[in-house]
């Protein structure tokens, strides 16, 4: 009976060995495939400087730098991005000031395509790097296009506040869905300001 029993253990300890090395040898030929990401963002600085008497704010002369191939039409995709973060800025209180005047604040922002503008290029002007590469829906290595938001006080050089937001480039979305896209990016973006 004894004999038995010490015959049934060591056969299910085979078993159960064979069953692990098993398991560990399907882990060892599983092909990772590439993390995939819908978005890259990193900032500098932070809104401190907003929560005392910032209410107004103005365009920087330099913003609007754009380096899009022709596939794109500039002028729409700037009126889009432009348009998203007056959007976000009125629903946070802050208002434009008309007419040329310097706000409180001052706001500035480009837009990139990869291969107009590179990760390195990026870099050496503003640096700032997200790191993340994107693939497409094959796993192929994507195009991304690149968003940057800088905030600055008047009459001052020194960057308050920036962000660097890329994403894989979707070039097929209808109109509606462009915008909904660079809305919800400003939107997370702008998430960590102060409301007036």
């Amino acid at each position: 009976m004894i004999k038995r029993s010490i015959c049934a253990t060591k056969s299910i300890k085979k078993a159960v060995l064979l069953a692990l090395i098993a398991i560990g040898m399907t882990a060892c030929t599983t092909q990772e495939m590439p993390p995939t990401h819908n978005y890259g963002v990193v900032t500098s600085g932070d809104f401190e400087f907003m929560k005392h008497g910032v209410t107004t704010y103005s365009w920087h002369p330099e913003s609007e730098q754009v380096y899009l191939s022709q596939k794109y039409d500039e002028t729409v995709v700037t009126d889009l991005v432009r348009d998203a973060i007056e959007d976000q800025l009125a629903t946070k209180g802050y208002q434009l000031n008309q007419n040329g005047a310097v706000g409180d604040v001052v706001v500035g922002f480009g837009l990139a395509e990869e291969s107009e503008l590179n990760d390195d290029s990026i870099f050496d002007a503003i640096k700032l790097s997200t790191g993340v590469p994107f693939y497409d829906g094959d796993g192929k290595v994507a195009e991304k296009g690149s968003l940057y938001i800088a905030f600055f006080v008047p009459n001052s050089a020194v960057v308050q506040w920036q962000a660097l937001a890329q994403s894989g480039i979707q070039p097929d979305l209808e109109p509606s869905e462009s915008k909904q896209r660079i809305t919800g990016f400003v939107d997370m973006l702008f998430r960590r300001m102060p409301e007036r």
